[in-house]
């Protein structure tokens, strides 16, 4: 289908892919991961992943240079890109001596090895990312805004991300 030699495909039964996954950490969650990952330099990359909402390509080996006042210039899925630092991300790179210089499969190894450990379920490093989203939505920033943090292309990718995550905390209503 992506390359145009098939012009119709079936979903096969009990198949996922292509579903988007609605994943996301608690409060509860996050912070056993941010006070349990006992290995210093992964739990700053992981909580660095937290702060910024960056995919793990981005931020996997960022070097000094790259790091500006308030934003990093990071390189990843969509080329080159302009990742903000909030204060919280801006005193974890000051506070690491040595950037990250993990690969791929070391990061998602890693990152399931401690969720299991910590007994949270069906996680994934990329949760972190919709999790940033969902948390900056649910205190009041605008999709826009948000969409612009996350790299998305358009508005219209993050809110067909974000929408589902968001119908379970519409208030209540009456008609």
């Amino acid at each position: 289908m992506k390359h145009n030699l098939v012009t119709k495909a079936f979903k096969l039964p009990g198949d996922i892919k292509g579903e988007a996954r609605l994943r996301t950490f608690t409060k509860n969650e996050l912070t056993s991961l941010f006070d349990n990952i006992h290995d210093q330099d992964f739990n700053a990359f992981v909580r660095f992943a937290y702060y910024t909402g960056a995919r793990s390509g981005e931020i996997r080996s960022i070097l000094r240079d790259q790091i500006h006042d308030g934003y990093v210039v990071a390189y990843g899925k969509t080329g080159r890109r302009v990742i903000k630092l909030n204060d919280q991300a801006q005193e974890l790179l000051r506070d690491q001596s040595i950037l990250w210089s993990y690969s791929k499969d070391y990061v998602s190894h890693k990152f399931k090895k401690e969720v299991r450990r910590l007994n949270i379920r069906n996680a994934r490093f990329h949760d972190l990312r919709r999790t940033f989203g969902l948390n900056l939505i649910k205190q009041g920033m605008s999709i826009y805004k948000v969409s612009k943090l996350l790299g998305h292309a358009s508005v219209r990718t993050t809110e067909q991300h974000y929408a589902p995550l968001l119908t379970v905390d519409i208030e209540d209503f009456k008609l």
